[in-house]
């Protein structure tokens, strides 16, 4: 399933994934991967903010500590595209964080602050994933 996630979402949507509050009974663990559209020119800035959001859903207990992964590349003629693959501890722990979390909060609005809508897709894409190898295993191979 495929979310898009606008300025004003990340509260709400970013409360998809990334609302309303702690719910009484813990959902299954969720991988996601998130494309990020970032702003021409600002690459280094998203990156900076980026870097802060895993660790902070880390001691927040928000998110598994494996799998993680950050990819960089380019689309649309050059403009910056950044790939997020994490895993929320439950389906739940997302919606938590507009009320329960500001410091993540916070950094979910810098993401929304530095993407832009492109191509017809929102700035920030969140598509839920099934796990198919566990991290450790994919990277045994190598």
């Amino acid at each position: 399933m495929t979310r898009g996630v606008g300025p004003a979402a990340v509260a709400a949507a970013l409360a998809f994934v990334f609302g309303a509050g702690v719910s009484s009974a813990a959902g299954p663990p969720e991988t996601v991967h998130v494309t990020y559209h970032v702003q021409e020119g600002k690459l280094d800035e998203f990156l900076a903010v980026l870097n802060q959001h895993f660790p902070a859903c880390r001691k927040d207990g928000l998110v598994h500590a494996a799998p993680h992964l950050i990819l960089s590349g380019k689309e649309d003629g050059g403009k910056p595209v950044v790939i997020e693959i994490l895993t929320w501890n439950d389906s739940d722990a997302p919606d938590s964080v507009p009320e329960h979390h500001p410091v993540v909060k916070k950094i979910w609005d810098g993401l929304n602050r530095l993407t832009e809508k492109r191509g017809g897709k929102p700035a920030i894409e969140i598509e839920e994933m099934d796990l198919v190898a566990p991290a450790s295993a994919t990277s045994a191979t190598r």
